[in-house]
C-alpha cells in the first residue's frame, strides 16, 4: 500500500547524464567537447510501497535515467537520496538519508541490498554458462547472506515464488522461455530481500498473455514484500495498468508527472496528450482521434532552445504581436525549422511527383511558382489573414526565388519567434500533484494568443 504520508523513500534532484559524443583527434581538431544530454536535469520522487511509471518513446532517456539513479552508470551531476533505516548495536533504530551519488563504490554495493533492478532483456544479463541456481544465487554470495543449504534453500524458495518448479534450479538460461527468463530475473532480484525494484521495461519483449502473469506477479511480490517500483515502459496500457503516478519522459526531461488518474485525464502536456491520442481501443469500431506530431524526435546532442517539444508541439505559443491560427502559426514554425539547416532552395522544397531529383535551379523558378510551392509544402493557406505576417512570408519567398537562402533564414528567424523556444519551462501545478513542464500553463504567456489550447485545460486549475 503506497505511504504518500511519510517521506520519499527515493528522491531524485536534478539528475543528468552526459556522454561525450568525440572524443581524440576530433575533439582536439574542433577545440570543444560536444556531449549527449541522455537524462537532462530530472526531478522526481518515489514513494514507499508506489509504482512510478516512466513512459515516453525510444530514445528518451528511460533506461538512462533508471540506470544512472542507482549508479549502473555514474551520473554526470545531480543527486539522488535514498531513505533508509539502520539499527545500532544496542538496537536503535534510526532513519538516515544519503546521497547515492556522493558515496563510495563499497558503500554503493552495501546498498545494492536495498536497491535492485530487472533488466528489459534477462537472456543477455544472464551468464549462459551458469545454471539458474547460481544465478538466482550469486547475489547471496556476493553480499554473504547464505551459503551452503541455507543458499539452496532459499534460491528453492525464491523459485516457488515467481512460479518456476525448485527443479529449475540446475537448468541453463537458454532451456527457457522469455517469460519463465523474466521470472527468473525477477527472483535474482529479490534474492537480497530489497526495498526498491527498477523495472526497466520487463514485459516490453514478451507476448501478451504473458505480459499479464509478469504484471500480476509483479503486483503480487509489492503487496507481499512493501516493494517499492520504478516501472519503465513505453506501452501507455501497461503502465496505466500497474502505476500509482506517471511520468511522462521527453528528450532526458519529465515533461508531466501526476498520479495515473492524472495524466490519464485532462489537462495534458501536449506530448503526454499526443502519447494517450496512440493507445487503441478494443473495439473493430473504434476509428479514434489520434494526434500526429510532425517531425522527427531532435538529437539529444543538440536539443532545442527553451522547451525542447516546441518543434513538434501542436500548441506552441505564437508571438504576441500576431494574430494567427494555430494551424498556420505551426506551418510557419516548421517552415522555419526546415529553412534553418538548408543550403539551398531545394532543401526547402521536396521534389514533386514527376520531376527529377536533381537540384533546383532559382533561376528556372519564378517567384510566383516558389510561392505555390512553399505554401503547398507546409500547409500554409494562399494568403494568412494576419497582413503583417503576410507581408514577412511574401518577403521571404521573394528571397527564396531569387536564390538569397542566407537573407530568407535571417528574416524568419528574427520574424517568427515563439516563447516557447526562448524561455525554458517549469514545472506548473495543475491541481493535485500533477506538474506540467508547459508554457500553455504557466499564467506569465497570454493564453489568449493560443489557437488551439490543450483540451480540458483549466486556468483556474494551474492557479491551485
Amino acid at each position: 500500500m503506497v505511504r504518500y504520508d511519510e517521506d520519499p523513500i527515493v528522491r531524485v534532484e536534478g539528475l543528468k547524464k552526459y556522454y561525450r559524443a568525440n572524443e581524440g583527434f576530433v575533439e582536439n581538431l574542433l577545440g570543444q567537447t560536444r556531449w549527449v544530454k541522455a537524462v537532462d536535469d530530472v526531478d522526481l520522487e518515489l514513494y514507499p510501497g508506489e509504482t512510478l511509471g516512466i513512459v515516453g518513446e525510444s530514445g528518451c532517456g528511460k533506461s538512462s535515467l533508471g540506470q544512472t539513479m542507482f549508479r549502473l552508470i555514474e551520473p554526470t551531476d545531480g543527486s539522488v537520496y535514498y531513505r533508509y533505516e539502520e539499527e545500532s548495536e544496542d538496537g536503535t533504530v534510526t532513519e538516515k538519508e544519503i546521497d547515492l551519488t556522493e558515496i563510495s563504490n563499497s558503500r554503493m554495493r552495501d546498498l545494492r541490498k536495498d536497491l535492485q533492478y530487472i533488466f528489459q532483456d534477462p537472456f543477455s544479463s544472464m551468464n549462459p554458462k551458469m545454471t539458474v541456481g547460481d544465478i538466482i544465487g550469486e547475489p547471496l554470495d556476493i553480499h554473504g547472506l547464505a551459503s551452503g543449504q541455507e543458499r539452496q534453500d532459499r534460491v528453492y524458495e525464491l523459485l516457488e515464488i515467481v512460479g518456476l518448479n525448485p527443479s529449475h534450479a540446475n537448468r541453463f538460461p537458454h532451456e527457457f522461455s522469455g517469460g519463465q527468463r523474466q521470472r527468473i530475473g525477477i527472483a535474482r532480484s529479490l534474492a537480497v530481500d530489497p526495498e526498491v525494484i527498477i523495472c526497466d521495461e520487463p514485459v516490453s519483449a514478451l507476448d501478451v498473455s504473458v505480459q499479464a502473469q509478469i504484471l500480476n506477479l509483479l503486483e503480487d511480490l509489492q503487496e507481499e514484500f512493501d516493494l517499492s517500483y520504478i516501472f519503465i515502459a513505453h506501452d501507455l496500457s501497461v503502465v496505466e495498468h500497474i502505476s500509482d503516478r506517471v511520468g511522462v519522459m521527453y528528450l532526458g526531461d519529465i515533461a508531466e508527472i501526476g498520479t495515473t488518474e492524472e495524466v490519464f485525464a485532462p489537462p495534458h502536456h501536449p506530448y503526454a496528450e499526443a502519447l494517450l491520442s496512440a493507445i487503441p481501443e478494443p473495439d473493430p469500431l473504434w476509428e479514434g482521434d489520434r494526434i500526429i506530431l510532425p517531425g522527427n524526435v531532435p538529437s539529444p546532442l543538440d536539443p532545442p532552445s527553451g522547451c525542447k517539444f516546441h518543434t513538434r508541439c501542436p500548441h506552441v505559443i505564437p508571438p504576441e504581436e500576431y494574430n494567427l491560427e494555430q494551424d498556420d502559426w505551426r506551418s510557419l514554425l516548421d517552415f522555419k525549422l526546415r529553412l534553418r539547416g538548408a543550403e539551398s532552395i531545394d532543401a526547402v522544397m521536396s521534389v514533386e511527383e514527376g520531376t527529377d531529383t536533381e537540384e533546383i535551379d532559382p533561376a528556372d523558378l519564378d517567384q510566383a511558382t516558389v510561392d505555390e510551392r512553399v505554401r503547398r509544402e507546409f500547409g500554409l493557406p494562399a494568403r494568412i489573414q494576419d497582413s503583417q505576417v503576410e507581408h514577412l512570408l511574401s518577403q521571404t519567398i521573394e528571397y527564396l526565388a531569387a536564390g538569397s537562402i542566407e537573407e530568407a533564414r535571417e528574416l524568419v528567424s528574427d520574424a517568427f519567434v515563439s516563447p516557447c523556444e526562448v524561455d525554458e519551462p517549469e514545472a506548473i501545478p495543475t491541481g493535485g500533484s500533477q506538474r506540467i513542464t508547459c508554457h500553455l500553463y504557466d499564467d506569465e504567456y497570454d493564453r489568449g494568443q493560443i489557437g488551439s489550447t490543450p483540451r480540458g485545460f483549466d486556468a483556474a486549475s494551474a492557479d491551485d
